[in-house]
């Protein structure tokens, strides 16, 4: 299936929660081309926001960059990782744990 424009102009509003920067931009980028409101939402660990993105009303999602993200819930870098960044963080986090365990022997 293609995502492109025309497939966002089908809709009046779009509803995102997706889990990476590039599909977030991708749904930004087109339904700012369709002329659709984006209704952008996202978690970082127990942090949450919600922001409407208009074209002509409101800012962009790309509209001012993002800070690099520093930590990864562990679900994502645990089930899902799909950055290689994700299963450095995930072996960090299994150093620790096991050089916990040898402490406490």
């Amino acid at each position: 299936m293609n995502y492109g424009v025309g497939f966002f102009k089908k809709f009046s509003v779009v509803l995102n929660a997706l889990d990476n920067r590039a599909a977030r931009n991708h749904v930004n980028r087109m339904c700012l081309a369709a002329n659709v409101p984006l209704v952008e939402s996202g978690t970082a660990g127990y942090d949450g926001q919600v922001e409407l993105i208009k074209k002509g009303l409101t800012n962009c999602y790309e509209c001012f960059p993002k800070a690099q993200q520093k930590t990864y819930p562990s679900c994502t870098i645990r089930n899902t990782p799909s950055e290689p960044i994700h299963c450095i963080v995930w072996a960090k986090h299994l150093f620790k744990y096991v050089s916990l365990l040898d402490h406490t022997v």
